[in-house]
């Protein structure tokens, strides 16, 4: 009944706004058109010109094929659309939950599994990175699952969710490999067996890479491309002339500023003062707590390595809840102990998180900042509807360009992380050139760039609900 009401409430809370809030964003475009490709032609990678790939979808996805894959079998089973992947999103939310208060419930207890499953549903960021097709909460669902046969000591079984999970979301969760690592190496037993039980978990694991090395065969048989993905770890925005020291110089003060961050060093707080007074949690959560110890601060790195997307930190956030909720019997008998009429450690733990879910479920309606727009859909329907015929050019808008059809469609992307990929479709032969081109914006091309589009298109000034469209003179 408990898991009914709140899947309930999720659905009904997601379903009339499913495919505006959040905006159908870049990413969620890239990651919608390597599911579309590989439904229609069984390739992972993006269209850059009329029925042309580009033969670099191995880095040109933040999603893994965990994701894209089952979503192109969705796209054959359902039709495609932004509808569809956007239930189908909301099936692994739904999913999500599911598994999380079971696997809880399992792992630790039933009050925890209730608790927990109460602070996430009601917590704005589930719903702001679960709805776009990114791989942050299957891949959570993943290492969930993992680390539960990880504490039954089934390594096999540990391993190749991990993989799963590091595969769903590369950037967040790869960060999960030094943190099972030193789990193990502190883990009780011999070095033999904490060294036997390293193979099996990273062999099983492997066996998730594996396939991924079997779907881009063709470029890791070119080779670079392990360095390539080694760099962009190290600096995505390299190629754009950002340092990673600026991006960490310019993030450290939202640290203390985006109340998300504040929200979230408050119930750290609580789990730092509850370890200091019941010194026996360590030794009843050792694993997660090493495990939080290595993962949190190196996601935490990765977060003020980039523009402040806070979305970096939703695995974090996540362990944090954790933490806090077993935490919380220590610092209800503290505060009994500072003030007896509370009552109970029962009724002070309710009152607790029942406050913590209504402000958030406050925060949700009233203040969460999910950007809702329909600029994509708006401008898709004008396109087709006034310019059905001839190539179609998309500079920058990958969510646009996912709609566009695989023979009429120029691709162009440039920007930070993703930087002269595709089609530079404006330097092409005049005959050759789009007969309608699509664009954010002029201020993100060069000169040399706006002079052609000068020469040779005309923008469409009747349309002003959606991006710019430009019509070839």
């Amino acid at each position: 009944m408990f898991l009914c009401a709140v899947l309930l409430f999720v659905n009904l809370y997601s379903i009339s706004t499913l495919t505006t809030k959040p905006a159908y964003w870049y990413d969620d475009g890239i990651n919608v058109e390597l599911a579309h490709n590989f439904a229609d032609f069984g390739q992972l990678d993006l269209i850059v010109a009329p029925n042309i790939f580009s033969g670099a979808g191995a880095t040109v996805g933040s999603t893994g094929y965990p994701i894209t894959i089952p979503l192109a079998g969705f796209f054959k089973a359902f039709g495609f659309g932004l509808a569809q992947a956007r239930i189908y999103m909301l099936l692994w939310m739904n999913a999500f939950l599911l598994f999380f208060f079971f696997i809880v419930k399992k792992i630790w207890d039933s009050r925890m599994a209730y608790m927990g499953t109460l602070l996430i549903a009601s917590f704005a960021p589930f719903y702001g990175n679960g709805r776009s097709v990114m791989g942050e909460i299957p891949g959570f669902l993943f290492f969930l699952s993992s680390f539960y046969f990880l504490e039954q000591r089934k390594w096999w079984q540990s391993g190749l969710l991990l993989g799963l999970a590091v595969v769903s979301k590369p950037s967040i969760f790869v960060f999960l490999i030094p943190a099972y690592v030193l789990t193990l190496l502190f883990s009780n037993g011999t070095w033999q067996s904490k060294f036997f039980n390293l193979l099996k978990l990273g062999g099983s694991s492997f066996l998730a890479l594996l396939l991924w090395l079997i779907i881009y065969i063709e470029e890791v048989s070119r080779g670079g491309l392990g360095e390539n993905i080694l760099n962009h770890f190290k600096n995505p925005y390299a190629e754009a002339g950002v340092r990673a020291l600026t991006n960490i110089g310019n993030n450290l003060p939202t640290l203390a500023t985006s109340t998300t961050l504040l929200y979230m060093w408050v119930l750290l707080l609580g789990v730092v003062v509850a370890l200091y007074i019941e010194r026996g949690l360590l030794r009843d959560h050792k694993n997660l707590l090493i495990f939080s110890a290595v993962y949190i601060p190196l996601a935490l790195l990765q977060y003020l390595k980039s523009f402040g997307y806070l979305r970096y930190l939703i695995a974090t956030e996540f362990l944090i809840f954790i933490l806090f909720l077993l935490a919380l019997p220590a610092l209800a008998r503290f505060a009994l102990r500072k003030a007896s009429f509370l009552g109970s450690a029962q009724k002070v733990m309710i009152t607790t998180v029942t406050l913590l879910v209504l402000m958030q479920t406050v925060h949700l309606f009233a203040f969460s900042d999910l950007y809702s727009s329909e600029k994509t859909q708006k401008t898709i329907l004008y396109v087709f509807t006034h310019y059905p015929e001839g190539t179609i050019g998309v500079i920058n808008i990958p969510q646009v360009a996912s709609f566009i059809p695989s023979f009429q469609k120029y691709q162009y992307l440039s920007t930070y992380g993703l930087w002269d990929f595709g089609t530079h479709m404006l330097y092409l032969t005049p005959e050759r050139l789009p007969a309608t081109l699509i664009l954010e914006s002029e201020d993100t091309l060069s000169a040399d760039e706006r002079g052609v589009l000068a020469s040779r298109y005309q923008k469409d000034e009747s349309f002003t609900e959606g991006f710019l469209v430009y019509r070839r003179k």
